[in-house]
């Protein structure tokens, strides 16, 4: 359980350099490094990302079952 709240919580972490935001600082001066446009995904290809995720999982999840 712990290894899945470190994954989620580093995964959230990490979202935020994905989203296109306000990349200009107070100065209005462009901040270095700063993401400036999104590709864009579909929702089948949004589901398919995360059906594959989830079969890793479950196959990991399984595997270590069975070792067990």
């Amino acid at each position: 359980m712990k290894k899945i709240l470190l994954g989620a919580g580093t995964l959230f972490a990490s979202a935020g350099s994905a989203f296109a935001g306000n990349c200009l600082d107070a100065f209005n001066q462009p901040i270095a490094g700063c993401v400036v446009s999104v590709p864009e995904i579909s929702a089948l290809q949004g589901t398919a990302a995360i059906a594959a995720v989830a079969a890793v999982v479950l196959l990991v999840w399984e595997r270590s079952r069975r070792a067990a």
